[in-house]
């Protein structure tokens, strides 16, 4: 069976993965591949049943790797719908996570509102420090989680700074660019509110969420790390996509601190970057209307 823009010997290494990951022989039925994110993917209909798969070149592997283990640290929470991970493996030159398929449905308001509890019981799990045990990624980029006491040298040292120097080295950052975004760091020093760490799913916005076939909200793609609950919140409305009713819920459960919509702007200077870097310079402009707000 072919696949437009899949060779046959692709679709072998595939089936020769996922048949050892699941430990049972099957015939492929029918293969779709899917849109977004930052690999290739694809939904596998087999005499088995239907899978997901992701997959790039070898070099990837350590990606799916934090992947599959950061689904397991917030599948230990019990507060999301996960997809289970049968296996990560290499052939051929790729690396493959192979997955369940779990079909999505339209979300309802009680889906919105579930969403919105099960978020804020996830961020009450905590750590005595910020950052996590392990380095991941955020889409294609390295991300380092190297622990912090205070969240503030956690959002300067491994958010900010890395990511900085990221975007001047690959000139999506010019020398002013760079010097006014220096200029900012101390300016936030005693902005953020003070909160013991949350666990974050890290990489939440609209594209990582869907309501299963149940109704049930659903998360995929994690980049987990301790930190402070309002950068989740505020990654959550920076490309917009979840209902009030999520932000409604969630400040039932775990009111947010007074003042926390002023905070957003100087959050989401991190995944903006990430999107600078990654996608170029048409996410800008948001980043120097934070600069202008503070002045610099």
């Amino acid at each position: 069976m072919a696949s437009a823009g899949i060779s046959n010997d692709l679709l072998i290494a595939m089936g020769s993965a996922l048949s050892e990951a699941i430990d049972a022989p099957f015939e492929m039925l029918n293969i779709t591949e899917l849109k977004g994110g930052s690999h290739r993917t694809v939904r596998l209909e087999t005499t088995a049943g239907t899978f997901f798969v992701k997959w790039n070149d070898a070099a990837y592997l350590p990606n799916f790797l934090a992947e599959q283990r950061g689904l397991e640290a917030l599948r230990q929470t019990r507060t999301f719908r996960l997809p289970d991970v049968f296996g990560v493996t290499e052939r051929e030159n790729h690396a493959f996570l192979l997955m369940e398929f779990i079909f999505s449905t339209e979300p309802t308001a009680q889906c919105w509102e579930s969403f919105g509890h099960r978020l804020a019981a996830l961020h009450q799990h905590s750590s005595p420090t910020f950052g996590y045990s392990e380095n991941n990624f955020i889409g294609l980029l390295p991300q380092s989680n190297a622990p912090k006491l205070k969240f503030v040298d956690f959002f300067v040292e491994e958010r900010l700074r890395p990511m900085l120097r990221r975007a001047y080295n690959s000139h999506v950052l010019d020398t002013t660019e760079l010097t006014r975004l220096e200029k900012l760091i101390p300016m936030i020093e005693k902005i953020f509110p003070q909160e013991p760490p949350a666990l974050l799913h890290g990489d939440l916005w609209s594209g990582n969420f869907f309501a299963d076939e149940f109704g049930n909200p659903t998360v995929i793609d994690p980049a987990v790390h301790y930190g402070h609950r309002e950068a989740e919140i505020a990654f959550m409305m920076l490309f917009g996509g979840f209902h009030q009713y999520v932000f409604d819920a969630y400040n039932v459960v775990f009111p947010l601190e007074r003042g926390w919509k002023s905070r957003i702007g100087i959050y989401n200077l991190y995944p903006l970057m990430v999107h600078l870097c990654l996608f170029g310079r048409q996410y800008w402009p948001p980043i120097d209307e934070t600069l202008r707000r503070f002045k610099v």
